[in-house]
């Protein structure tokens, strides 16, 4: 054994990089500071979701944060919690630097560096071992996940309050100032590089057309009492405690997108997984026969043209900007899963992403989720971006 070898010790964080339509006509102009750290931070941001951005650059600006700790200007980020998954810290996190309620979008880049470099100006991301001190300590990397963010106003943020949780604005000491920026000025006033390939991933993107998306959720039920001990009809069926326990921590994930439609199958164990999250989100469960697994196996046309109808209806919202937010969650049935999933591989391009729509049963973990990230082109629409999201049980 080389008793000389050292481990990798990782802090993880999240953040992002918050982006609008750049409005030369307000009081919210590129290169405008905003003072953050205390209540009176907090506007009510009306933003509504990019509907038609153009793959300029001056279009648009982005949010940036200035860190009197480090003198540094840099994209919104912080430590995850124990327990918390990345995408809520990134929300969380955001929120509480900028002052803004945001929705998470595409996942732009992962991004290390070593630890003890944190604020200094050479800091580069994917750096090497090389930094391990002489001593055999564990190098400390500071993993860090960025996401593309959109603003959501005040009573889209105050109907997700229950399920997602508190927002503490950040102490003066924390950051000093927002800044919104074009991407050219960003650039410059960033001090780090490893913030400068942030800001390359993210127009790389923007640049694709990817700005302007709509979301989907598909959550598999949770964990369900076993059909051969259950005594009573399949469509009373319920979930465990444990899937209980999954379904609550699940919202605080979906939370994250702040989802404006819940549509599930009318079956016990698909309407109890989305229940909480429905309650704490002030939304109403649409309730379609055609998801249940009864008529899939008899009508599985039908119930595929349920999906179909709702991407039709999120691409034409999308286009319209005619919700503050576009996200909707389907609750779905294990075979359900299986005849979408072959239908969302024909529409999704990246290859990488095609794999996460497995073509095995049980295609997903009970209790779990995937998010789709769509955009419309010329030849109908396609899938972008898709993330597993697994809920936290402790």
């Amino acid at each position: 054994m080389n008793m000389s070898a050292v481990t990798t010790q990782y802090v993880e964080a999240a953040g992002g990089i918050i982006y609008r339509k750049r409005n030369t006509t307000n009081s919210s102009n590129a290169g405008e500071d905003t003072k953050t750290g205390s209540n009176a931070i907090n506007p009510n941001h009306a933003n509504k979701p990019i509907s038609a951005i153009k793959p300029s650059d001056d279009d648009f600006e982005l949010c940036l944060v200035y860190r009197p700790k480090y003198d540094d200007w840099s994209w919104p980020k912080g430590k995850n919690e124990p327990k918390e998954s990345h995408r809520h810290t990134a929300v969380r996190e955001v929120g509480e630097e900028t002052g803004y309620s945001v929705t998470l979008g595409p996942h732009i880049a992962k991004i290390e560096y070593p630890l003890e470099r944190e604020g200094k100006k050479s800091s580069k991301s994917n750096t090497s071992n090389s930094n391990q001190n002489r001593n055999s300590q564990p190098e400390v990397i500071k993993r860090i996940h960025y996401w593309m963010m959109r603003l959501i106003d005040k009573p889209t943020a105050a109907k997700r309050l229950p399920a997602f949780g508190p927002i503490k604005p950040a102490k003066p000491t924390e950051i000093g100032n927002v800044l919104w920026l074009t991407p050219s000025q960003a650039r410059k006033k960033l001090t780090h590089d490893s913030d400068r390939e942030v800001l390359d991933a993210f127009l790389e993107k923007l640049h694709a057309g990817q700005g302007e998306y709509s979301t989907l959720l598909l959550v598999r039920h949770g964990k369900a009492e076993s059909r051969k001990t259950w005594q009573g009809s399949e469509a009373t069926r319920p979930i465990t405690p444990l899937g209980a326990a999954a379904s609550y921590a699940l919202g605080r994930e979906l939370a994250c997108y702040a989802p404006n439609k819940i549509i599930s199958s009318p079956w016990k164990r698909c309407l109890e997984t989305v229940a909480a999250f429905a309650r704490d989100s002030s939304l109403s469960i649409e309730q379609v026969a055609e998801l249940t697994e009864d008529c899939h196996e008899k009508k599985p046309k039908s119930t595929l043209s349920v999906l179909i109808k709702e991407i039709q209806n999120l691409e034409q919202n999308e286009q319209n900007a005619s919700t503050v937010n576009n996200a909707t969650v389907m609750c779905l049935h294990r075979p359900v899963i299986g005849t979408f999933f072959d239908y969302l591989r024909e529409i999704t391009k990246p290859r990488a992403h095609k794999r996460i729509l497995s073509q095995k049963s049980p295609y997903m973990p009970t209790g779990s989720a995937i998010v789709l990230h769509i955009i419309s082109t010329p030849k109908g629409a396609r899938i972008i971006d898709i993330e597993k999201v697994l809920p936290s049980v402790y």
